[in-house]
């Protein structure tokens, strides 16, 4: 061989390396560029997950993007553990007709349900074959409507919550790759965070919704004050005293009175129930009478610690502080013993014996006047005590007659 054709095979052969390792720099960058694609869309989809706890909505957007990535449809449902219905339904990429079917007609009958918590799994691998094509749901629903793959995942909130996430494609697509499902398990964690989340936040609205309803129907009005004194509901008798605005107003979501004075001895008032709230301590109620500027009168008020308040993780955010107002305009005013049980939180029973007493009965005449044993008289007392925060009966008394003066008056 000549040396020309030497130096010829040489550089054709340098060229040829050359070639290669620009097209494994290209594959390379081609593969980087589509893991970071991934890794993006992956976080995109974890943050709607977050978002659709508090916005419901989102979810349909978070199951858009992960049907697109999974080349199929895409569903969420949400149902209480304990109750045999389709629940709550969330989807992408499906017909109306189909999650119809399935919500009313095939729900009973699907056999992928209850995975392992957190794992991700094809049908295929969950469902024996022999049982899952001979099975109805297999020949009557995801035959004819072409769903026969399914990927899933299951999470729970032990009695609150128990969600589903289903991807579904037809049968020319081919079963989920193990690239596909480890793209879904990084998602895991988002999705049990995101459901637990939604379920803590549903029971909340709801608990709010029931107590908001129970305290439209107190016959006092009444303003719950949270741990820093600004308010954070106010039932309707309350609200309708603030339109008056007859000396008593929210400022900057405080409760505050036209004079000074009575201003400044509400707030010490709160300060103090807000104070025994958060030592867990049982405080007695502090009563006050503000002054109106129409001169119709005054305002009674009483301040105590909401019941149950030193019992919640994060006061900052919960009730701390009731405020019961009473107006002197003539209106009906109720009865003492109903006062006295709505003020102390008493029962029918505990508020008519604490009267008595603060009549000047004693314990046993007012047992006699109620009709009940000493020993139950005594067990009404001790559970008086015991929601006042008064240890003797001589407190209790005077606690009572300030209570009734200051807002009867």
């Amino acid at each position: 061989m000549s040396p020309g054709s030497t130096r010829s095979t040489t550089h054709a052969a340098g060229s040829a390396a050359a070639r290669s390792a620009a097209a494994r720099s290209a594959a390379a960058a081609r593969a980087t560029d589509t893991v970071a694609a991934g890794d993006v869309l992956r976080e995109r989809l974890a943050l709607l997950l977050h978002e659709g706890a508090l916005e419901p909505k989102r979810w349909r957007e978070f199951l858009q993007g992960l049907g697109e990535r999974l080349k199929g449809a895409a569903t969420l449902l949400l149902r209480s553990p304990h109750v045999a219905e389709a629940g709550l339904l969330y989807s992408w990429g499906g017909s109306d007709e189909v999650l119809a079917q399935y919500a009313h007609r095939y729900f009973p009958l699907d056999p992928f349900v209850n995975l392992p918590p957190g794992q991700v799994i094809t049908m295929h691998d969950f469902v024996p074959a022999a049982m899952l094509e001979g099975s109805r749901f297999f020949t009557e629903y995801l035959v004819p409507w072409d769903a026969v793959h399914n990927l899933g995942v299951d999470v729970r909130d032990g009695d609150r919550i128990y969600a589903r996430l289903r991807v579904t494609r037809g049968r020319r697509a081919g079963n989920f790759t193990a690239a596909e499902r480890r793209f879904v398990e990084r998602l895991v964690p988002h999705f049990d965070v995101a459901m637990r989340t939604h379920a803590a936040l549903d029971a909340t609205r709801m608990e709010r919704a029931i107590y908001a309803d129970a305290m439209d129907h107190l016959t006092l009005a009444t303003v719950v004050l949270d741990a820093s004194g600004h308010v954070i509901h106010t039932n309707a008798l309350a609200r309708e005293i603030l339109k008056r605005q007859d000396g008593i107003a929210l400022n900057n979501d405080m409760l505050t009175l036209a004079h000074p004075a009575d201003s400044q001895r509400l707030r010490e008032a709160i300060g103090r129930a807000i104070a025994a709230s958060r030592a867990a301590s049982p405080a007695i109620v502090e009563v006050l009478r503000a002054r109106r500027p129409s001169g119709a009168g005054h305002y009674g008020m009483m301040i105590r610690p909401a019941a149950g308040s030193h019992e919640l993780e994060t006061p900052s955010f919960s009730p701390a502080v009731a405020v019961f107002i009473s107006v002197e305009d003539g209106s009906v005013v109720p009865a003492p013993v109903q006062t006295i049980r709505k003020l102390f939180e008493l029962t029918h029973k505990e508020a008519q014996l604490a009267l008595c007493l603060a009549n000047g009965r004693s314990l046993q005449e007012a047992a006699g006047d109620l009709g009940i044993t000493l020993n139950t008289a005594r067990a009404h007392l001790r559970s008086t005590f015991s929601k006042t925060g008064i240890d003797r009966q001589a407190r209790l008394v005077r606690a009572i007659l300030k209570s009734v003066a200051q807002l009867g008056d």
